[in-house]
């Protein structure tokens, strides 16, 4: 009975990790992330320093200011206007809604460095998407936000430097259905062997 459970046990983990990987392979998908970074900030040379600190109050307006910035990149004015410098061929992909929503933004901690992210599921797309907004963006911050400092866009984004994410993960929904199906084993055996124990036990009661 043991070795017979342990089979069944070891089948039905096979079969469930199996089903799942199927599952998963069906259902996975790959996105691509492009990113550049952006920095923005007054001439240095220009800033006068206070109390012998190079870092005066201008400076640290302007690093205070960076997630504002990130919050103006992801704004859909900018991805009106990034659309105009997309291809005729992404212009129809992407309408001003579809193109906003692939754009991400994100300031960092102390630093004058904005850098924005587009996710799609073409790496090429991507990399035209973030370019695109970057150039956008260097357009229309000082609009938006006047006062703004210098913009400066820094290395292109290309399909070399691209992300590429793929979801679900195999191994995770293997494991898991490994996981289930030998779970499932071990409670079909343990009802099986409690239904047979009763069975032997009503047996011997009756020949009692």
């Amino acid at each position: 009975m043991f070795w017979k459970s342990l089979c069944l046990i070891i089948i039905l983990a096979i079969v469930g990790s199996g089903a799942m990987g199927i599952y998963a392979k069906h259902k996975q998908t790959t996105t691509y992330t492009a990113t550049r970074d952006v920095m923005i900030t007054h001439n240095l040379n220009n800033v006068q320093a206070s109390d012998g600190n190079p870092y005066d109050t201008r400076v640290n307006a302007d690093i205070n200011m960076m997630p504002t910035y990130a919050s103006i990149a992801e704004n859909k004015s900018i991805s009106v206007q990034a659309r105009k410098y997309l291809p005729k061929k992404l212009k129809k992909q992407y309408s001003v809604d579809a193109l906003n929503s692939t754009i991400d933004s994100e300031s960092h901690q102390q630093s004058l460095v904005l850098t924005l992210k587009a996710k799609t599921t073409s790496p090429k797309d991507s990399v035209e998407i973030v370019n695109a907004t970057s150039k956008a963006l260097k357009q229309q911050l000082p609009k938006l936000q006047p006062g703004v400092g210098r913009i400066v866009l820094l290395e292109k984004a290309s399909p070399k430097t691209v992300n590429a994410t793929t979801k679900p993960g195999l191994k995770k929904y293997v494991a898991a259905g490994l996981a289930l199906g030998a779970l499932l084993g071990i409670i079909i055996s343990f009802i099986v062997i409690t239904l047979k124990d009763i069975a032997k036990r009503n047996t011997l009661g009756k020949k009692n």
